[in-house]
């Protein structure tokens, strides 16, 4: 009962600072809802899922448990860290995810997440001579270059909750800097989940009530909420001494993001994530999925308590990515 209570308690207390956020940043300048303000949070964490589709809030691992959802937490039994890192459009773009999770108690755990992506070598440029137009003797030069930077500082907790369910939520602090200008922002995600025999449900609501950015320009950009459903599904093959997994998630954004999105209707887009992994005597684990229309595949080998996960994602305009994350695990 107490520790309901507090999870309730948490939940509400998250709720009201992100209004009072929302509610103090509306009356300070320019609010706009930020399309793709967010998108870098929603890159993924680990190796793992994106080769399986971006799948995850069902069943991840142990050190993203706090990226996918919050209340996956709840099965934390032992120490867990993981790094990874990614490249996008031929290494223009780099992404990186470091999270370390632990047990609290027996039915909670705890975790903190960093999230870091980057563009380097942006080009910042201007007329010769700003006072003329556009000519042949007065053309645009680069001035100076720049980068954008941004950041993800997360701290979540899983905890038991009723009926069987486990609880989850994380507040996050968010930096984003270029060309000399930067915004901040606090953010809150919660998280639902359930585990049967073979089966696991799991729900994660992001961005609860809206998490604004407030740039140092004056504009307020806010991103949305954003709800995620998913499932996965194991079964064991003794025979093979090997495991099969199927998982696939449903997210939707609460912003019309038009062609972005796999499925767009009106100010909701829904992108679908699917995937399976097949595990050989708990050390190979070859996987494959489908990222909205984009096909990903990937490997993993563990070796005692160490884990090494490869994934990669095809694309046809942006070019291929690549992402590599090494685990670690103690008791």
């Amino acid at each position: 009962m107490i520790r309901r209570m507090g999870m309730h308690r948490w939940t509400l207390a998250a709720t009201l600072v992100s209004l009072f956020i929302v509610a103090q940043v509306t009356n300070a300048g320019v609010v706009t809802v930020g399309r793709f303000a967010g998108e870098f949070l929603d890159l993924g964490a680990g190796a793992r899922s994106l080769a399986m589709g971006g799948a995850g809030v069902a069943f991840p691992g142990e050190a993203t448990a706090a990226y996918h959802n919050p209340a996956r937490l709840a099965w934390t039994r032992r120490n867990a860290a993981e790094f990874m890192h990614a490249s996008y459009f031929d290494n223009l773009y780099t992404y990186d995810f470091l999270g370390f999770a632990k047990p609290l108690r027996v039915g909670t755990g705890a975790a903190l997440t960093v999230l870091y992506a980057r563009v380097g070598d942006i080009p910042l440029t201007a007329l010769q001579d700003p006072a003329r137009p556009l000519g042949d003797d007065n053309r645009v030069m680069v001035r100076d270059m720049s980068s954008d930077n941004e950041l993800a500082l997360m701290a979540s907790v899983g905890a038991p909750g009723p009926a069987g369910w486990k609880w989850g939520g994380t507040a996050k602090l968010l930096y984003k800097g270029v060309a000399g200008k930067s915004a901040y922002g606090v953010g809150f995600d919660i998280g639902l989940a359930r585990q049967f025999a073979s089966f696991a449900f799991g729900l994660a609501l992001r961005d609860l009530t809206g998490t604004a950015l407030v740039w140092t320009t004056g504009r307020t950009e806010v991103i949305p909420p954003s709800l995620i459903l998913g499932g996965a599904w194991s079964t064991k093959i003794p025979s093979l001494h090997a495991q099969l997994r199927l998982m696939a998630d449903l997210g939707g954004r609460f912003e019309s993001r038009g062609e972005a999105e796999v499925i767009h209707a009106g100010v909701l887009s829904v992108d679908p994530h699917v995937g399976a992994e097949y595990v050989i005597s708990e050390v190979l684990a070859l996987r494959a999925g489908m990222l909205g229309e984009n096909i990903t595949a990937g490997a993993g080998i563990s070796v005692s308590s160490v884990h090494l996960d490869y994934a990669f994602q095809a694309h046809e305009e942006l070019g291929n990515t690549h992402r590599v994350s090494l685990g670690l695990s103690w008791k």
